[in-house]
């Protein structure tokens, strides 16, 4: 198979350079593309307007531009693009079928700080608090980034961390989220108990092999190994994460069984808890 080059990802864009006045949305990421033959750097804007008269081009569009290997490891590519400021750029539009949001590679950046009453307006109703009070859950704001609603609810007794995974765009699925969490909160001690014994059936294991290894820990996991009860009680649950699809993840910290690692159950409201393991 022919190996991809910069000269590639060039060729999907069209020749003419456009000057356009884009609004950021997020910070700048890397990653190989191509299958993993050559470095790009990627940032969203909020909308794009016409450079000259100022009028509303497009809604969210993605903005990418070849790397270097030099230039990734310099890492200046990061700090190119600032969140909340508008840009004057040149850029060359997509030329390949639609894709679900414009595309556009950036070939200079002209000016930053640029006056545009409509990018203006757009920002300033983006950063405004959206929030969604529950009966149940109570206040919950939301993160426009990560597409979620957070906040706080009471499991167990104790206060724990509660995110809503939605499409901003369609309430319906606000409706949704909340709809399963409410589930969850409303038979708390039936998915509590479940949650945490699939933990430990799956993990107890696990964690005898860490605590064999750890020689800070006076205890012989032969002689005196962590059962399932035990491990089941010692972790806590620290937040909860939902989908409108009705998929849930638990988040446990791990009384230091897995050396800070923390402890993660994943299921769905249909078929209870599914999957467990630790993340770094």
């Amino acid at each position: 198979m022919k190996k991809r080059t910069v000269r590639d990802f060039i060729s999907l864009y069209a020749n003419e350079e456009e000057e356009k006045l884009v609004l950021i949305q997020s910070g700048t990421s890397a990653d190989k593309t191509f299958l993993d033959t050559f470095w790009t750097a990627h940032t969203y804007a909020l909308a794009m307007a016409d450079a000259e008269t100022g009028q509303l081009l497009s809604n969210r569009c993605y903005l990418s531009w070849p790397l270097s290997e030099k230039e990734r490891e310099a890492g200046e590519y990061s700090r190119r693009f600032a969140k909340g400021a508008i840009y004057r750029i040149k850029a060359r539009r997509w030329k390949g079928d639609a894709l679900s949001e414009p595309h556009w590679y950036v070939t200079d950046v002209i000016d930053v700080d640029v006056p545009c009453l409509i990018l203006e307006k757009i920002w300033k109703e983006y950063i405004k608090p959206v929030l969604l009070n529950d009966e149940v859950l109570g206040l919950l704001t939301l993160d426009r980034e990560l597409s979620t609603f957070n906040g706080k609810c009471q499991w167990m007794g104790n206060e724990i961390q509660v995110s809503l995974d939605v499409d901003i765009e369609k309430k319906a699925s606000w409706t949704r989220a909340t709809s399963v969490i409410k589930k969850l909160i409303a038979d708390q001690e039936k998915w509590d108990e479940s949650m945490r014994t699939l933990a430990a059936r799956h993990l107890t294991a696990m964690a005898n092999e860490w605590l064999a290894d750890n020689a800070e820990i006076n205890r012989n996991p032969e002689k005196k190994p962590i059962t399932e009860k035990e491990f089941s009680e010692r972790i806590l649950l620290t937040e909860l994460s939902f989908s409108s699809g009705g998929c849930f993840t638990a988040w446990y910290e791990d009384d230091g069984m897995f050396w800070g690692h923390v402890i993660t159950v994943e299921g769905t409201l249909r078929r209870g808890p599914t999957s467990a393991d630790i993340q770094g």
